[in-house]
Parts: C-alpha cells; structure tokens; sequence
C-alpha cells in the first residue's frame, strides 16, 4: 500500500470518528415512555394505616385481658379492646384461611339435644331452685333437667386455650363475615344434689367440658398471623351418684 493511500485511510478514519463524537454529545436523553414501577412496602399495610398498633416490648399471654377482669370464666363476649384491623390484616394475607374455617352459626337444641325442642329448652325455668337439697325447691317446679344449667349460644372474642395463653378468636370480621359459635351449658349450682332424688344416693351435679378448635390470633405475636388453636369449654352439667361403699 502506497504512503498517498495510506493518508487517505488515516484522514478517512479520523473524520469518522470526529462525527461519531458529535453525534454522541448531541443525542438527547433517552427517557422511558412509562415511569419506574413504585413498588410498596410490606412493612405496614396501606389500607390500614392504624391497623398495627404499637405492642409493648414484653407481652404476657397469660395475663388475664381487661375484658376478664372480675370474671370467673375463661373467654369474653364483649371487648372493647378487640383488635378489628390487625385480625382483618392477618386474614387478607393468609390465602388458605378458608381452608380452616367452618361454623354452624344458627344452632340450637333442635339440632344437637335429642327429644328436646327449641322452644322447650328456651322455656326451662330454674328460678324456684337454690341448690340445696332439703329445701321445698328440690322437690318441685316444671320441666327440664336434674341438673339446672345456663344454655348459651355464644361467640367469644377472646379465650383462654388450654395451654392457659389468652387468644384473640376470630368473630364477625371481614366479608364473608367469620363467626364461631359455640353450645355452652354451664351448672348454675356445680357440686350440689341433682334435683329430685333422695339424699340417699348423695349425688352431684358435676360440670362436663370439651375442647372445641377455633381460629385465633395471638395479640403477643402477631405475625404468627391466624391459626387454629383449642379450649376447654362447658358442654354439659351432669348428675353424678358415686359407689356406695
């Protein structure tokens, strides 16, 4: 290659890149025709900017709740301090809480007490009785059974489980709107004579209980979110008349 060519090549080259420089320094910024996603944060959910309370740094489960003070059953009916949001938060991020949850919500004794009705259990009257069993009460008074009891269809917001740790129960949130009703029968007098038997037989009217499965929230710990926990309920009073020796 001849030293004239060689020029040429090299003045050819040096323009080239010349106008590649320019164009460079003159193309405009490229922008995107859509802007950058903004992803939220999961920390704390946007639709409930007061769902998460601020819990204390250390949180006894077995401490009785306010809605258990001065009560001497282990489960609530009424709280003012439930916690609507954080449960209603812990049910839209659990995809199989449909999966766990089932309830019968209208129940009654025609349903689950055979040979009784509705309407019977509902007109049993236990006011002429007191519990003691040489009083004129023992021995009177109209229909029902030998062991008075208190008969409720309730759906308790809070419970004790049977490891003794309070719970949160799942009721009436969201939509569908999740209840868990509960038959309780209570003794109204446990430990005395069953109603119309002689004393001879020294019997006693002795309360029975089951374990009944709810859904639950712990208020200790919320992101164990919601799960099924047990509690010891009272299904049932009982007349009871021991060997006699």
């Amino acid at each position: 290659m001849s030293l004239a060519v060689t020029i040429l090549l090299v003045c050819a080259v040096g323009a080239w890149a010349e106008d590649l420089v320019a164009e460079e320094q003159y193309r405009p910024a490229y922008k995107p025709a859509y802007p950058e996603p903004q992803y939220p944060s999961y920390n704390k959910p946007s639709a409930y900017p007061a769902a998460y309370p601020s819990y204390p740094k250390y949180c006894d489960p077995k401490a009785a709740p306010k809605c258990a003070e001065n009560s001497t059953v282990s489960w609530c009916l009424t709280d003012v301090e439930y916690p609507t949001y954080e449960v209603k938060y812990a049910i839209d991020y659990d995809p199989l809480v449909l999966k766990k949850y089932a309830d019968v919500a209208d129940q009654s004794a025609d349903d689950l007490v055979d040979g009784v009705t509705k309407e019977q259990e509902e007109k049993f009257d236990y006011s002429f009785y007191n519990g003691k069993q040489f009083d004129q009460g023992n021995w009177v008074g109209g229909e029902g059974f030998i062991c008075p009891s208190d008969v409720a269809y309730s759906r308790p917001l809070r419970a004790k489980n049977t490891a003794g740790e309070w719970r949160v129960i799942v009721q009436d949130i969201a939509w569908p709107t999740y209840t868990q009703t509960q038959r309780t029968e209570t003794c109204l007098f446990p430990e005395a004579a069953c109603r119309t038997l002689a004393p001879c037989h020294f019997s006693k009217c002795l309360q029975k209980h089951t374990v009944h499965r709810m859904l639950s929230f712990d208020p200790c710990d919320a992101y164990k979110g919601i799960f099924i926990d047990t509690y010891k309920m009272p299904s049932a009073c009982s007349c009871h008349i021991p060997v006699k020796a």
